[in-house]
């Protein structure tokens, strides 16, 4: 599976639990909203359908619980806090006609974060993860050859929530951070076309940041390649090549790109989003506890602060944390942001669990986790993206990560435990038999007397 192969996958995937299936698909239909360009896909709603599915194999798989997570407690509350905000708001008709959308994240997200609780499952969501992503990086990249490789003030265009290029760029920028960890993780187990396949996806995501035009994209993608930098052993080293990196994407980015951001603070989009970024604090001084109101953004500002002779319509604050705050007051930003930290520092503890032989992937995974992060964080300072699936993937995410690693060391212990009581006694590659508590992936069985000794130490 590591390899990549087809047939290993399908043989795995195939296998898998109705629930698992359907929150599978329920990604790729999600991200890629098939239904926009094939009119075949609209027939029926098929998005609803996997996410009912999804629901129902909840309850269905014996695999299945909640698992225990400080970010649980954290969604909990900063669903409440949008319940109160909504009450509360300016236009409170209009804050519950948009509830749907957090309530959905928020049922997505516990899905998630209870179905893909193993390696194995976890290994075959990011590949719908990735062909998803695979789909809009190659389809940005070639129309961005298209062009010439040259300027567009509309940038490039997704589907769905991808359609503006802000937020195609965003998500491909993440999209780019797990490539690079993988690749630098497991490009050992590749053949040849697998290499090439995903280096021409990296070249794909990294190609349609650039076409996107959107400054706020390209610096979280400068962020997220210096903060993967930190971990090099070789950080002179990792640093040049790095140079070399940016340099190269210098040289491609059309004039008129570079040129937005040598006029950054003075153009007239900089000026629009100063306007809303200085509004957007103003509200959040007047409404401190509940923001203006949950989704109130928009119909605040229009009544509040609009000016034509600044910009034809109102937009979104183009900032998320200061649309949160001015939405939802001090007490939805300060939730929201322990939710991004608890993530962080989740995904940390995960990664150095997996320093160990055998668990590449979850250690590629967990250092990936973080690396988009970074990226994310830094391009929703310029860009609008709380109600986006981006944070809210990434938070279910690092629940997944975190038990496949959890349940995996434990196996992995268990089994040195048992082949020291036994002797003479040789456990099998995974420690036990694949089942219910599935570690995922092959450990070699020569490291497993060296962890108990670790561990003892």
């Amino acid at each position: 599976m590591l390899a990549l192969r087809p047939k290993a996958l399908w043989r795995a995937f195939r296998a898998e639990h109705f629930s698992f299936i359907c929150i599978w698909f329920y990604l790729i239909l999600e991200y890629v909203k098939p239904e926009q360009a094939y009119p075949i896909f609209g027939v029926l709603p098929f998005l609803r359908f996997a996410l009912i599915g999804a629901i129902l194999g909840f309850f269905a798989d014996p695999t299945v619980k909640l698992n225990r997570s400080p970010l649980n407690w954290l969604l909990c509350l900063f669903v409440l806090e949008c319940l109160l905000s909504a009450c509360f708001a300016y236009d409170s008709a209009y804050s519950f006609s948009k509830f749907n959308i957090v309530t959905t994240w928020a049922i997505v997200f516990f899905l998630l974060s209870s179905i893909v609780n193993t390696e194995r499952r976890l290994l075959l969501f990011l590949v719908a993860y990735f062909l998803a992503n695979f789909k809009m990086a190659q389809f940005g990249f070639i129309t961005w050859a298209s062009r010439g490789f040259g300027f567009a003030s509309w940038g490039l265009t997704g589907a769905g929530w991808f359609r503006n290029s802000g937020e195609l760029g965003m998500e491909m920028s993440l999209f780019l951070a797990y490539l690079v960890c993988v690749i630098f993780y497991l490009r050992q187990y590749w053949g040849r076309w697998t290499k090439w396949l995903m280096y021409f996806a990296a070249l794909s995501a990294a190609g349609t940041v650039i076409g996107s035009s959107s400054r706020g994209a390209i610096i979280g993608s400068v962020g997220m390649l210096l903060y993967l930098s930190l971990f090099s052993k070789r950080k002179l080293r990792g640093w040049m090549i790095l140079a070399v990196v940016l340099f190269l994407a210098y040289l491609v980015m059309p004039p008129q790109l570079l040129a937005r951001f040598h006029t950054a603070g003075n153009d007239q989009t900089s000026l629009t989003r100063i306007a809303y970024w200085t509004h957007a604090r103003e509200i959040l001084h007047q409404y401190p506890f509940l923001g203006a109101g949950y989704y109130n953004w928009i119909p605040y500002y229009r009544d509040h602060f609009f000016d034509r002779a600044l910009t034809w319509r109102v937009e979104e604050a183009h900032n998320t944390y200061l649309q949160m705050g001015a939405e939802l007051g001090y007490s939805g930003l300060i939730i929201f942001i322990a939710m991004v930290l608890t993530s962080f520092y989740i995904n940390a503890r995960s990664a150095r669990l997996a320093k160990r032989e055998g668990f590449e992937f979850l250690r590629a995974v967990s250092m990936a986790m973080n690396v988009a992060a970074v990226s994310l964080v830094l391009a929703s300072n310029f860009l609008t993206a709380f109600f986006l699936p981006n944070y809210w993937i990434h938070f279910a995410m690092t629940i997944c990560v975190a038990t496949a690693v959890r349940k995996k060391i434990a196996v992995v212990e268990g089994a040195a435990d048992r082949a020291a009581t036994q002797e003479g006694a040789t456990p099998s590659a995974n420690g036990e038999p694949l089942a219910a508590n599935d570690p995922g992936l092959p450990v070699r069985p020569g490291r497993l007397t060296v962890i108990r000794r670790a561990k003892r130490a």
